[in-house]
């Protein structure tokens, strides 16, 4: 008797390169034409209402009404927003898993454009070290003054611009600062050159080195005016050998006080203002009374 063999029968699922995706779209029927009709029945006893609202029960029956109105509508919106819900459920539940899926893919892109992205950050580093060494050895005495971080641009490490390409561009600028150094050296002799040459090597800008050194004079010039105003005026004195000689002694007044050479009258002065006066002509040898007058009501 033959020996009888079982086989069992295995499911290979096909692999699948795309979506594929099989649905009808689904209808969605109900009674608008009823409700509208419902709708526009009702909203027509309100439609042009007036009410008068000094009334107080017209105006308790107007926000019924109002409040009767919005209840219509709400319920409408309700049944809306529900049947929404229900209609768009296939389609979350779809993007949802499709969303799944494609994550699984941004994963390894990802993975791919982080070495991508570290690769080109080394390559723009080794052009700029390049690039920084170049300036070194081309302009060693301006690089201690003037770091090659102050000239470099950052379109000297795009792809499409090429090392050679920017070392001329770099060759450019230096020599574009040589030449603006040496037509400020040439005005060397003009006042605060020092700090019109440290203005240009820190902005490699010849007009805001001249702009510097003119904001320093003018700034110069106030100090200078504003000292000038501040200085009293030189008090005039005789010549050594030709002081007059002191004046006798005057006699003595009731009140223990040399006798007044003059009398000033003065109206509406301060005592201080009085004593000031005083002090003034004392110190020129002048002596006198000055008193004040009473105002003389016409």
């Amino acid at each position: 008797m033959a020996e009888e063999q079982v086989l069992e029968a295995e499911v290979i699922e096909e692999e699948a390169s795309e979506l594929a995706v099989e649905y009808s779209a689904p209808s969605i029927a109900a009674n608008f034409d009823a409700l509208e009709a419902h709708v526009r029945k009702i909203v027509a006893a309100y439609d042009g209402a007036k009410y008068d609202l000094t009334d107080k029960t017209v105006l308790a029956g107007a926000k019924n009404d109002r409040a009767y109105l919005n209840g219509l509508k709400g319920e409408i919106e309700a049944r809306r927003k529900a049947v929404k819900k229900a209609y768009c459920m296939p389609l979350d539940a779809f993007e949802a898993r499709c969303k799944g899926i494609t994550s699984i893919i941004d994963g390894a892109a990802q993975n791919i454009k982080a070495q991508l992205d570290q690769a080109e950050e080394e390559r723009k580093a080794f052009i700029y070290s390049n690039l920084k060494a170049h300036y070194e050895e081309f302009a060693e005495l301006l690089a201690p003054v003037v770091p090659y971080e102050q000239l470099h641009e950052k379109q000297w490490l795009n792809k499409s611009f090429g090392q050679v390409k920017a070392e001329k561009a770099l060759d450019a600028k230096v020599s574009a600062v040589a030449r603006d150094w040496e037509t400020l050296k040439a005005q060397s002799g003009m006042a605060h050159y020092d700090e019109a040459e440290r203005e240009f090597f820190r902005t490699l800008d010849l007009g805001a080195a001249l702009n510097a050194a003119r904001r320093a004079t003018e700034y110069d010039e106030r100090i200078a005016e504003m000292k000038a105003a501040m200085e009293p005026e030189p008090v005039e004195s005789e010549p050594i050998g030709q002081q007059p000689a002191p004046a006798a002694p005057q006699p003595m007044g009731q009140c223990g006080e040399p006798l007044c050479d003059w009398t000033i009258d003065v109206r509406g002065a301060t005592r201080s203002q009085m004593e000031e006066v005083a002090k003034v002509l004392r110190s020129r040898g002048i002596t006198g009374r000055i008193q004040k007058v009473k105002e003389v009501q016409e």
